[in-house]
C-alpha cells in the first residue's frame, strides 16, 4: 500500500510540474511549450513501462502469496501450473531461479535512459533560453546607446531566462519523479524476489537442482551399497543356472537312455507282434481255405453220390429191361435164322465190343486228362498261393526292416540333437558365467575408482559427479530391468524346458507304443493270414488228392460195371444162342427193336458221359470259385498291407513332427538366450563407457 501511495504521489508531482510549466509557455513561448511537450511524452513512456513492470511484480507477489499454506511436498506438475499464473516475462527467469540458477529477474529497460533524457531535455531548454537571452542582449547593446532603450532591449532577453529555467524545472522534476517511481517499483520487485528465494528453499525445494543432486547422490550411495549384494546374487544366480544346466543335462541323458531302452523294447515287441500277426493271418487264411475246401467237398459229395446213384439205378434198370426184352424176344426166335443171326450177331457183337472198347478208352482218356488238368491247375494255384504268401512275408519283413532302420535313424538324429543342445547349453552357461564375472569385476573396479576419485577431487567434481551419477543411475536401472526380465524368462524357460522335453518324450513314447501295438496287431494278423493260407493250401491239396482218388475210383467202378454188364450180356447171348435158331423168323421182325434197345443203351451211356462231363464242369466251377475266394483273400491281404504301410507312414510323420516341434522349442530357447546375452553385453558396454 505504501509503495502504491508513493508511486501515485510521485507521478502526480511530476505531472503537475510538467503541466504548470507548459501552461506558463502557452501563448508566450512556443519553443518552451514544444520542449515541455517532449518532456511530457518521455515522462509518459517511462510511467507506462513502470506500470507494466509493477503489474508483472504483482503477479509474482500474488502467486507467492498463494503458496503460504502449501505443503512442502508438491505434485510433479505443480510447478508448471504455478508458473502459468505469472507474467510471461517472468516465467522463464523464475523457473531458472527455482531450479537453482542465479538468474536476476527482468528490470525496466527504458526507464534509466528516460530519467537521464528528461534531465538532458531540461538542460536543452535552458541552453536554448540562454542563447535567446544572450542574442537579445547583444542586439539591445549594439542597436542603441540610450539607457532607456538599452533597458527595454535587455528586458526581452531577461524574459527569455524564464524559458531556460522553466524547461529545466520541468525536466528535472519529471526526471526526479520518474526515478523515484522506478526505485519504488524495483524495491517491490526485490521484495518479491526475496519472497521467491524463501519459497525456493521450502515449497520449491523438490524442483531445485541441488535437491535433485542430493537425492541422486543418496540414490547412488544406496546403489553402491547394494552393488556387492547384487554381485553376490548374480554369482548365486550363475551358480544356480550352472547347477540347473547340469541337472538338465543329467535328466536329458537319463531320458535318452530310457528312451533308447524303451525304443529297443518297443521295437522288439513290434517285431514279435508283426511275426505273430503274420502267422495268425496265414493260419486264418489256411483255415478259411480248408473250410472253403471242406464246404466245396461237402457240396460236391452229395452231387457225386446222387450222380453215381442215378447212374447205377439207370444202368440196372436198363440192364433189367434189356434182359427182359431179350428174353421175351429170344423165346420166339426160330432156329432157321441161327446161322444168319450167328454171323450177324458175331459181327454186331464185334462191332459193339470194339465201339465199347473205344468208348471206354475215350472215357478213360478224357477222365485222366481232366484229372491231370485239374491236378495241374491245382498245383499251379498252390504254387501261386505259396509265391504270394512268400512275397507277402518278404514284403512284410522288408517293411519291418525299413521301419526299424528309419526309426534307428530317427533315434540317432534325436541323440545328435540332444548332444548338440547339451553342448550349446554348456558353452552358453560357461560364456554367461564368464561375462557375469567380467561384468561384476568391471563394476567393482569402476565403482572403487569412482569412490577414490570422488574422495580426491571433492567439491570441485560435484557437477561431474552429478552427470556421472545420473548416467550410472539410468544405466543401472535399465541394466536391472533388462537383467530382471530376461533372467525371469530364462528361469521360466529353463524350468519349462525339461517339462516340455519330458512331455515330448512321453508323447513320442506313447506314439511309438501305439505304433508298436498297431504294427504288432498287423503282424499278428498277417501271421494268422499266412497260417490260414498254409492250412488252406494243405487242405486244398488234400481235397485235390481226394477228388482225384474219387474220380479214379469212379472210373474204375464204371469200367468194372461196364465189364460186368458186357459179361452178363455175352452170357445171356450165349445162353440164348440155341434158342435163336428156331426164332429166326420172329427175330427178323424183332431185330430192329433190339437194335433200338441197344441204341437206347448207347444213348444212356452217352447220358452217363454227359453226367460225368457235368460233374467235371461243376468241379471246375468250384475250383474257379475257390480261386476267386483266394483272390479276394489276397486283395484283402494287399489292402491290409497298404493300410499298415499308410499307418506306419502316418506314425513316422507324427514322430517327425514331434521331433521338429522339439527342435523348434529348443531353437526358441537358444534365441531367447542369445537375445538375453546381447542386451546384457550391450548394457555392460554402455555402463563401462559411461563410467570411463
Amino acid at each position: 500500500m505504501i509503495s502504491r501511495f508513493v508511486f501515485a504521489t510521485a507521478f502526480l508531482l511530476g505531472a503537475t510540474a510538467i503541466v504548470a510549466m507548459g501552461l506558463a509557455f502557452v501563448g508566450s513561448n512556443p519553443l518552451g511549450l514544444m520542449v515541455t511537450v517532449v518532456i511530457a511524452g518521455v515522462y509518459a513512456i517511462g510511467v507506462i513501462e513502470i506500470l507494466r513492470f509493477r503489474q508483472a511484480t504483482a503477479t509474482l507477489s500474488n502467486a507467492l502469496a498463494g503458496l503460504s499454506a502449501t505443503a512442502p511436498e508438491v505434485a510433479p506438475d505443480f510447478l508448471e501450473h504455478w508458473l502459468a499464473r505469472l507474467h510471461p516475462s517472468l516465467q522463464n527467469p523464475v523457473r531458472l531461479r527455482i531450479e537453482g540458477e542465479r538468474v536476476g529477474l527482468p528490470a525496466p529497460v527504458l526507464t534509466p535512459y528516460l530519467v537521464g533524457l528528461l534531465v538532458m531535455l531540461g538542460l536543452l531548454g535552458t541552453f536554448l533560453g540562454m542563447v535567446a537571452t544572450l542574442q537579445g542582449a547583444v542586439f539591445a547593446l549594439e542597436g542603441t546607446t540610450e539607457l532607456q532603450a538599452i533597458r527595454a532591449g535587455l528586458a526581452a532577453p531577461i524574459k527569455g531566462l524564464a524559458l531556460a529555467f522553466g524547461t529545466s524545472v520541468a525536466g528535472v522534476a519529471a526526471s526526479a519523479m520518474l526515478g523515484l517511481i522506478a526505485t519504488v517499483s524495483r524495491r517491490d520487485r526485490m521484495s518479491a524476489t526475496r519472497q521467491l528465494d524463501s519459497s525456493v528453499a521450502t515449497v520449491f525445494r523438490g524442483f531445485s537442482l541441488a535437491h535433485n543432486r542430493q537425492q541422486t547422490f543418496k540414490a547412488i550411495q544406496g546403489q553402491a551399497a547394494a552393488l556387492p549384494e547384487v554381485a553376490d546374487r548374480l554369482q548365486a544366480l550363475a551358480t544356480a543356472i550352472e547347477r540347473m544346466g547340469n541337472q538338465l543335462g543329467e535328466k536329458l541323458l537319463a531320458n535318452q537312455a530310457q528312451f533308447h531302452e524303451s525304443a529297443s523294447n518297443s521295437y522288439g515287441e513290434l517285431a514279435s507282434l508283426v511275426e505273430r500277426s503274420l502267422s495268425a493271418s496265414v493260419a486264418e487264411s489256411g483255415r478259411q481255405a480248408v473250410e472253403s475246401g471242406r464246404l466245396l467237398g461237402e457240396s460236391v459229395r452229395p452231387l457225386l453220390q446222387a450222380l453215381i446213384t442215378d447212374l447205377a439205378r439207370q444202368t440196372q434198370t436198363t440192364h433189367q429191361q434189356l434182359a427182359l426184352t431179350v428174353q421175351q424176344q429170344l423165346e420166339g426166335v426160330t432156329g432157321s435164322l441161327v446161322q444168319s443171326f450167328d454171323s450177324s450177331a458175331a459181327d454186331w457183337l464185334a462191332r459193339q465190343q470194339a465201339a465199347d472198347d473205344r468208348r471206354r478208352e475215350l472215357w478213360t482218356d478224357s477222365f485222366a486228362a481232366a484229372g491231370e488238368r485239374s491236378r495241374i491247375e491245382q498245383q499251379a494255384l498252390t504254387d501261386s498261393w505259396q509265391r504270394a504268401a512268400s512275397e507277402m512275408a518278404n514284403h512284410s519283413r522288408a517293411s519291418a526292416s525299413s521301419l526299424l532302420s528309419e526309426v534307428g535313424s530317427l533315434v540317432h538324429a534325436s541323440e545328435a540333437l540332444v548332444r548338440t543342445r547339451i553342448e550349446t547349453e554348456a558353452s552358453w552357461l560357461q560364456g554367461h558365467g564368464e561375462r557375469m564375472s567380467e561384468l561384476t569385476s568391471t563394476l567393482r573396479t569402476e565403482l572403487q575408482a569412482l569412490r577414490n576419485d570422488e574422495q580426491v577431487r571433492g567439491q570441485a567434481a560435484v557437477d561431474q559427479l552429478a552427470a556421472l551419477t545420473a548416467t550410472i543411475t539410468s544405466q543401472l536401472a535399465s541394466l536391472g530391468k533388462e537383467l530382471a526380465e530376461p533372467m525371469a524368462r530364462l528361469l521360466d524357460t529353463a524350468t519349462e524346458a525339461p517339462r516340455a522335453a519330458a512331455e515330448v518324450m512321453l508323447q513320442l513314447r506313447g506314439e511309438l507304443a501305439n505304433v508298436s501295438e498297431r504294427d504288432n496287431a498287423l503282424l499278428a494278423e498277417r501271421q494268422r493270414i499266412m497260417a490260414k493260407l498254409d492250412s488252406l493250401t494243405a487242405s486244398l491239396q488234400q481235397v485235390t488228392d481226394e477228388q482225384r482218388q474219387a474220380v479214379a475210383s469212379l472210373l474204375d467202378a464204371s469200367v468194372n460195371r461196364l465189364d460186368d454188364v458186357g459179361a452178363r450180356f455175352s452170357g445171356q447171348l450165349e445162353r440164348e444162342t440155341s434158342k435163336l435158331s428156331g426164332l429166326a423168323e420172329s427175330l427178323a421182325g424183332h431185330a430192329t427193336r433190339i437194335a433200338d434197345d441197344f441204341a437206347g443203351s448207347a444213348v444212356e451211356m452217352s447220358s452217363l458221359g454227359e453226367a460225368f462231363t457235368l460233374a467235371v464242369k461243376l468241379f471246375d466251377d468250384s475250383n474257379q470259385k475257390l480261386v476267386a475266394s483266394l483272390d479276394r483273400i489276397e486283395q484283402s491281404l494287399a489292402r491290409s498291407s497298404t493300410r499298415s504301410d499308410e499307418q506306419l507312414a502316418y506314425y513316422v510323420a507324427q514322430a517327425r513332427q514331434i521331433v521338429d516341434h522339439s527342435m523348434l522349442s529348443q531353437k526358441e530357447i537358444l534365441d531367447e538366450l542369445r537375445q538375453l546375452h546381447q542386451p546384457g553385453k550391450s548394457t555392460s558396454g554402455q555402463a563401462s563407457e559411461t563410467i570411463v
